[in-house]
């Protein structure tokens, strides 16, 4: 007889659930915003640690700490969420595909499980359900926005900025899709065209934790390679303001106060990025090459 997997109780679930609410959410798609800094933080406690793999999670259980009158596909969700967390990727799909044979369908699950499928590569599974959200919510940016986020994994920039430019003909002020979109301008080397998104970007809300840094950021980058160090130095300013501790932003800058002649600004930006990260060969040689000026 198969034993039957170990319970959990409510206690644990919640421990989880508020560890995923607190958290930053899962990369969903490798970019050029997560090439641009590498921050400097001590590693956090995960809640998930207290979940074993392999148990199940009860329905009643997740229930309970959702708001009351929660339906079930709610319920679904979250369970999904919290095994995808664990490492229990064949329940989190399991609860996923659960959710989106309630009818009538909720075209959002078609979101959820495709970044589910991006999160463990399977790309082609993600784009089909994106495709099949377009098909049911056919106004809604989210969709092809999503289709782009797959190629840009992948590495077809410039289909990627083709999606993204039709979830902005859906909503042209959604600020990710434009900092999305000047990610894959950069990949392709239309630097202009990516600091006009950029620009466009830093316009709009940006809601999301870190877009305003990445936005900054990027427009730096984007100064840099255009030879325009005064406005790059003011962006690497403006992200240093909202992440102080980011290593790119601190070596950049650097390096367009040099082009500007500051090199004294340019030498403490490097011995900041040398103090925190000693191994970087490449940032103390231009820090000696500085200092021999």
């Amino acid at each position: 007889m198969r034993a039957r997997p170990p319970a959990v109780s409510a206690s644990v679930v919640l421990a989880v659930s508020l560890g995923l609410v607190a958290a930053a959410p899962p990369a969903v798609a490798a970019s050029f915003s997560e090439a641009l800094t590498r921050q400097l933080s001590a590693p956090r406690n995960d809640p998930t640690t207290d979940l074993q793999k392999g148990a199940v999670i009860d329905e009643e259980g997740v229930q309970r700490l959702l708001p009351e009158g929660a339906d079930r596909r709610s319920v679904l969700k979250m369970r999904a969420t919290i095994y995808e967390r664990v490492g229990d990727v064949e329940r989190a799909e399991a609860d996923l595909t659960a959710a989106l044979a309630i009818t009538p369908v909720e075209p959002s699950l078609y979101a959820d499980r495709g970044y589910f499928y991006l999160r463990h590569q399977r790309y082609a599974d993600a784009v089909a359900d994106f495709v099949a959200g377009a098909r049911l919510a056919p106004r809604e940016a989210v969709f092809p926005y999503a289709v782009g986020r797959v190629q840009a994994r992948m590495g077809d920039h410039e289909r990627a900025v083709a999606s993204y430019g039709e979830a902005l003909r859906l909503d042209s002020e959604d600020g990710r899709v434009l900092i999305a979109r000047a990610e894959a301008y950069v990949h392709l080397g239309h630097y202009a065209e990516a600091r006009d998104d950029y620009t466009r970007a830093l316009r709009t809300p940006l809601d999301r934790p870190g877009d305003r840094y990445f936005a900054f950021v990027g427009r730096g980058y984007t100064g840099l390679v255009l030879h325009d160090y005064d406005a790059a130095v003011k962006d690497f300013d403006q992200a240093l303001a909202l992440e102080p501790n980011a290593f790119n932003a601190l070596a950049w800058r650097g390096f367009a106060n040099e082009k500007r002649g500051r090199t004294d600004l340019a030498i403490a930006d490097l011995e900041r990025v040398v103090a925190a990260d000693p191994s970087d060969a490449e940032v103390r040689s231009s820090l000696r090459r500085l200092r021999s000026k």
